[in-house]
């Protein structure tokens, strides 16, 4: 956190009226859960919120793709309801986590109309890229060719939703409000969720220095987490598809043959979950869960000697590695992952190269053959998290420190 956020930290406490802002999706994802998670948070800190929420499940096959176009680059009706809220509400501070695509930029211009300071989330990297991730699913690679540029690239390529009108879409908004300078005027601060995505968008998409800031996500646990005694399990946690780097993880599995007689737990769905368990039906050490409740999941990590999180694309904040860490339990990242989480290599977890199984196996030998060196970075990890801004506690601080730096 900045210093000069820490001392506001420590001399203001009264309480503000905020407005939370956000745009559902049709799948439920990381940005919904991190938006109720702070939205409950302040109202558990002493804080009044009042939350204004749409969701994609009003987008239909009968929806005009002429007015969705519109209404993504300006939505006139997402303006007037929030001036109208601002006018009855009267909040300190509105803070945005998604406005794409039905509530659209036009709320920042409400806000600014009102007088109000906005916050926005940069949960993603859509002011540069269309599907947001720096990722081309097509190809199941990293790609940055639009990062700071021209969108018009990825219209060609199809690149949201593999789909040439709704990737014109996003790219007629990223252009229509970067020639209007609706980021760099119109938004108040910008939250980034790492220093990796913050120097992204301050020397590629060129936002203000001044007007982004770094915050971690909350990390929310259950109530009366008790740590139990470390099993012989390595576990991964997340989407079972290409850009999690499942694949890598099982294949260099394999190469290891079971040698120091653990278990690999996989938790999750996606695309690629039946095709790999059609692929690991005769490794009886290999087992997959499937989706399993937070509090379920939370107890297997305690139970977990080691995590692995194999991703192969920019994770903008990966809780999954943070829990772990809460629960004693060391990550084992990879190297273009590592940016998204609080590890550090050989000090709460091990970095490897993404992509490579046998980079992957050979951390995996050098961490399972060493059972104390796996407590070691345990406790480490256990640490880290204490230290970090992701408990509930820290995490409420730093957010009402920017909050007051903007209110007062």
């Amino acid at each position: 956190m900045d210093k000069a956020l820490a001392q506001k930290e420590n001399t203001d406490s009264t309480p503000l009226r905020i407005l939370l802002v956000h745009n559902r999706y049709k799948l439920r994802g990381g940005e919904d859960s991190v938006f109720e998670a702070e939205r409950d948070m302040l109202i558990a800190g002493g804080h009044t919120v009042q939350v204004y929420e749409v969701t994609n499940d009003s987008i239909g096959e009968n929806t005009s793709k002429i007015k969705l176009f519109l209404n993504t680059i300006w939505n006139k009706a997402s303006y007037k309801t929030i001036l109208k809220i601002i006018a009855e509400f009267k909040p300190d501070v509105v803070h945005c986590h998604n406005t794409f695509p039905l509530i659209s930029p036009s709320i920042y211009y409400a806000c600014d109309k009102a007088g109000v300071p906005v916050v926005q989330t940069l949960h993603n990297y859509r002011l540069t890229c269309l599907n947001g991730y720096l990722f081309r699913e097509q190809e199941c690679a990293l790609c940055e060719r639009c990062l700071g540029k021209s969108p018009i690239r990825g219209i060609f390529k199809k690149c949201y939703r593999n789909s040439f009108s709704a990737s014109a879409t996003v790219a007629a908004m990223l252009m229509v409000h970067r020639f209007l300078g609706t980021y760099r005027k119109k938004v108040t601060k910008f939250i980034t969720l790492s220093n990796f995505a913050k120097e992204n968008f301050i020397k590629k998409v060129r936002l203000p220095e001044s007007k982004v800031i770094v915050k971690s996500n909350i990390v929310s646990l259950p109530q009366n987490v008790t740590l139990n005694k470390k099993e012989r399990i390595i576990i991964f946690v997340g989407r079972v598809s290409p850009e999690k780097g499942v694949v890598t993880l099982i294949n260099a599995w394999k190469l290891l043959k079971n040698t120091y007689d653990y278990k690999l737990i996989i938790v999750g769905n996606g695309p690629e979950k039946e095709k790999l368990e059609r692929q690991c039906k005769d490794y009886p050490s290999i087992s997959f869960l499937g989706g399993l409740p937070h509090d379920k999941v939370i107890h297997l990590l305690s139970k977990a000697s080691l995590l692995v999180f194999p991703s192969i694309w920019y994770e903008q904040f990966a809780i999954t590695p943070i829990e772990a860490m809460s629960q004693s339990t060391p990550v084992l990242v990879s190297d273009i992952a590592k940016n998204a989480t609080i590890v550090q290599d050989n000090i709460s977890g091990r970095y490897f190269k993404a992509g490579s199984v046998e980079d992957l196996a050979e951390k995996l030998t050098e961490l399972l053959s060493n059972e104390s060196k796996l407590t070691e970075l345990g406790t480490a990890a256990k640490a880290a998290f204490e230290q970090s801004d992701c408990s509930t506690e820290r995490n409420l601080r730093a957010l009402e420190a920017i909050y007051y730096t903007l209110s007062r």
